[in-house]
């Protein structure tokens, strides 16, 4: 009894594994700038492009038009990304008077949206157990 105990410890400590999402940024004009990512899950996918409300998030400074941003640790399943590059370091995405975005910015699988973000569902992708990379262009 005391090794079926003990086979069930062990096999309930090695179940879900993390993954890993290794992002692949670039852009004219992300040299010089923080760039924000934003990782939101399908748990809660109204959350979508919330500048606040977000699963994981990752602030780097970019030395150049290219930059590579690992996002560790995350459980098996479905997620969207939301990246900018905060020109003037103020931790949200300026827009103009019109509520068009003025800081370069862009989504997981390069979706854009028509007027105003992507739907969540244009822009998911899933996350299992190891690695994962994915490109953006902010635009």
């Amino acid at each position: 009894m005391q090794r079926l105990m003990a086979t069930a410890v062990l096999l309930t400590a090695a179940g879900v594994q993390a993954g890993e999402l290794k992002l692949e940024l670039h852009g004219k004009g992300l040299a010089g700038n923080q760039i924000r990512v934003a990782v939101y899950s399908a748990n809660a996918p109204e959350q979508f492009s919330s500048d606040e409300k977000f699963f994981r998030g990752v602030v780097s400074e970019a030395a150049s038009d290219h930059l590579t941003v690992t996002v560790p640790d995350l459980p098996p399943g479905k997620y969207a990304v939301a990246a900018y590059a905060d020109k003037n370091k103020n931790g949200r995405q300026d827009k103009n008077f019109l509520g068009m975005p003025t800081e370069i910015y862009g989504f997981s699988n390069d979706v854009r949206g028509m007027f105003g973000p992507p739907d969540f569902a244009a822009v998911a992708f899933v996350v299992g157990e190891g690695a994962i990379s994915k490109s953006i262009h902010l635009h």
